[in-house]
């Protein structure tokens, strides 16, 4: 019941049941179930279902205003007495993309958090293939991109931006590109696992272009070499590339069209949480939030 209570307030926080869906990672059947539920239990009707709008009823307030203090406590209450003392050391197994969490650690966020909570030690298992997190015991995971429903919590904390960039080199050789049909005449770079390129028009009209590359590899500085050695047209996460783009190494193409920015994903676990692991997932929400991706 304390489960279905506690997703409760949390869907209150979101407009509509899709989106409580979508930003809590949790398939609309399952929480519309799981809702429903917790209505016929208390006999009480808790929220206004209508189009476009999600409403909490005058018994609903009611109840929500005396659960959520409560189901706050009770939260933190059962967090301090699970496996964490200020005393212990704690651990952490934390999922992330190789790229990504290397410019992290690099701008010294990870050492941040580590001289402000020494007890606590991140396990760090990298890797830019998506893992199937069911299969594997982890704390937290940072995901880029649309994620699949799971069963997981899912809080958005940043966007990556993406770019389009080739050296001057391969301009001279093919000429600058202007639209997408001389995008495709010109060789690709593919930075796995962004298979497809997207782009947003001046209308905000969504395109995929899907690049033939001749160049492939899940290590975004081995494409961003490739891109300045003229083999081909880098598409991926800007901040590789920004020194390269400001010594004009690099050169942006077909501007006009705008590469869609990525979420950047903090994931864990549904279930009760230790407190070390609150620690991390607010901290790097603070710390990445802040950073210009």
């Amino acid at each position: 019941m304390l489960d279905i209570i506690a997703l409760f307030i949390k869907v209150n926080h979101y407009k509509t049941f899709n989106e409580a869906s979508v930003k809590l990672n949790i398939p609309l059947p399952t929480l519309q179930r799981k809702i429903k539920k917790l209505e016929e239990d208390l006999s009480l009707a808790l929220f206004y279902r209508e189009k476009g709008s999600l409403r909490l009823t005058e018994p609903g307030k009611s109840f929500y205003s005396h659960c959520l203090a409560h189901v706050e406590g009770l939260q933190t209450t059962l967090c301090n007495f699970k496996n964490f003392s200020e005393n212990k050391v704690s651990k952490i197994k934390l999922i992330a993309p190789q790229n990504f969490i290397k410019s992290v650690y690099f701008s010294g966020v990870i050492n941040q958090f580590t001289l402000l909570y020494p007890n606590i030690k991140i396990h760090m298992m990298l890797s830019d293939e998506r893992l199937d997190l069911k299969a594997t015991e982890f704390d937290l995971a940072i995901r880029i991109g649309k994620l699949d429903s799971s069963q997981n919590i899912c809080k958005v904390i940043n966007q990556m931006s993406f770019v389009l960039a080739c050296s001057s080199s391969l301009i001279e050789q093919y000429s600058i590109p202007s639209n997408f049909d001389d995008l495709a005449k010109l060789p690709h770079i593919s930075c796995s696992p962004f298979e497809n390129w997207s782009f947003k028009t001046n209308k905000n009209e969504q395109v995929i272009f899907k690049p033939q590359p001749n160049f492939i590899s899940n290590d975004i500085e081995m494409c961003a070499l490739a891109a300045i050695e003229g083999r081909g047209v880098y598409y991926g996460p800007k901040y590789c590339l920004l020194p390269h783009i400001k010594d004009e190494s690099l050169v942006e193409v077909l501007t006009q069209f705008k590469p869609i920015k990525r979420d950047v994903n903090l994931i864990w676990p549904d279930k009760l949480i230790p407190k070390s692991t609150r620690y991390l997932i607010d901290f790097l929400e603070h710390s990445l939030k802040g950073i210009k991706m």
